[in-house]
């Protein structure tokens, strides 16, 4: 049987594929990326509902769920606290608002560019894990 994540052979019965750690399901296919030690991904079907580019923006993301990672999204960033309500999101864009408005707007172009940068990473956290906040 063959590693559907890293294509490399993989003894039958094998929890773990041996080169790139991936859990084997028990009908001989990959179910998530597992990175070392112990910490799991999310299965990659748990995104099926979601559109073609989310589903591979988090693929990614999932290669290494414990690291903070980029993407750049041009919505999250000239939409901020709208996007991050749209994608279910509530307590953030909350915190983005009450930012706002504590700096008199002064701290916008802060939450524009760490939505613009961050907001896939926190929907990621989101889908994956449930997480509202960090």
């Amino acid at each position: 049987m063959f590693c559907t994540s890293c294509g490399s052979q993989v003894n039958e019965g094998a929890q773990f594929c041996t080169k790139c750690g991936v859990a084997m399901a028990a009908t001989g296919g990959s179910v998530a990326v597992a990175t070392m030690p112990g910490a799991q991904a999310p299965a990659i079907d748990k995104f099926a509902g979601l559109s073609p580019y989310w589903q591979e923006v988090f693929r990614k993301f999932s290669e290494r769920p414990k690291e903070m990672q980029v993407k750049w999204n041009w919505p999250a960033f000239l939409f901020g606290f709208i996007w991050y309500l749209v994608k279910g999101m509530p307590l953030k864009a909350l915190l983005m608002v009450g930012v706002a408005i504590i700096t008199l707007g002064a701290g916008g172009i802060f939450l524009a560019i760490y939505a613009g940068l961050y907001g896939p990473w926190d929907y990621y956290l989101k889908e994956a894990y449930g997480k509202q906040l960090w």
